[in-house]
C-alpha cells in the first residue's frame, strides 16, 4: 500500500507539467471524447474523458458542459431507467481574437 501513496504524488506531478504552450493552444481545433451514464432523472453522471486534444487542457471545460445536460430518460415499460455508456465528442473551435 504504500507504493501506491508515493506513486500519487509523481503522476499528478506528471499530469501538471504537460500543460500546453500558447502556440501548442492556438494550433488547429480541440476535442475532447467522453463517455458518461444518464441516470433515471435525465441527469449525466459518471462523466470519463476516454479521449482528447492538447494534452487535456480543454477536459475540465467539457466536463462541466457535459453535467449540465438533461436528457429525457431512457423507458423499458413505461419505466424510466438508467443508460450506460453513453459517448459525445465537445469540439472546441481555436481563434485568435
Amino acid at each position: 500500500m504504500k507504493k501506491i501513496l508515493t506513486l500519487i504524488p509523481l503522476l499528478f506531478l506528471t499530469a501538471c507539467s504537460t500543460t500546453p504552450t500558447k502556440d501548442e493552444l492556438m494550433s488547429g481545433d480541440a476535442y475532447v471524447q467522453l463517455s458518461f451514464d444518464v441516470n433515471e432523472q435525465g441527469h449525466t453522471e459518471n462523466i470519463i474523458v476516454i479521449d482528447s486534444s492538447h494534452n487535456g487542457f480543454f477536459d475540465k471545460k467539457a466536463i462541466e458542459a457535459i453535467k449540465k445536460w438533461q436528457y429525457k430518460p431512457k423507458m423499458i415499460n413505461g419505466k424510466p431507467v438508467k443508460k450506460i455508456g453513453e459517448k459525445a465528442q465537445l469540439d472546441f473551435k481555436i481563434t485568435d481574437k
